[in-house]
């Protein structure tokens, strides 16, 4: 079977059972786990899967499109913003994941505030260009679209 096919296959069956077994799979198609785990970690880097221990279970509605989540309960997502400004003080440090409820924080702070905020979103770091005394430290790495983070 072709990787392509195999792709396709572990797709069906995560549409049909709800979830993936690696074990056996690779038992019913006669392949390697190895095989089917690397299978996998493709299919979980492109935001089609989420790994899990010994398997794969369906994206997290939390893991999926970016875009759409942006639209997602946006009167909550200030709310909470607001909540966690309020307990910065000046010269902190802040590490902000890259979902869009931390966008959000990062919208919220005050443009004059001076802090750290340590990030692997280009989209939170960007958030924070207008902030000229903010210190912003962006980790690196392969960017994720699904989830717009390194």
């Amino acid at each position: 079977m072709l990787a392509a096919e195999r792709r396709d296959h572990l797709l069906g069956l995560l549409a049909r059972d709800g979830k993936i077994v690696a074990k056996n799979v690779a038992a019913d198609l006669g392949i390697s786990e190895d095989s089917v785990r690397r299978d996998l970690r493709d299919l979980a880097a492109e935001g089609l899967c989420q790994r899990v221990y010994g398997g794969a279970l369906p994206v997290s509605p939390a893991v999926a499109d970016y875009a759409a989540r942006q639209t997602v309960a946006p009167d909550g997502k200030r709310k909470v913003a607001g909540a966690a400004v309020a307990l910065v003080r000046p010269d902190s440090a802040l590490i902000l994941d890259g979902g869009t409820t931390a966008l959000a924080v990062a919208r919220a702070l005050p443009p004059d505030l001076a802090c750290t905020v340590i990030t692997h979103s280009p989209t939170i770091a960007a958030a924070l260009l207008g902030h000229p005394r903010a210190e912003i430290f962006l980790l690196g790495g392969r960017i994720f679209k699904h989830s717009a983070v390194a």
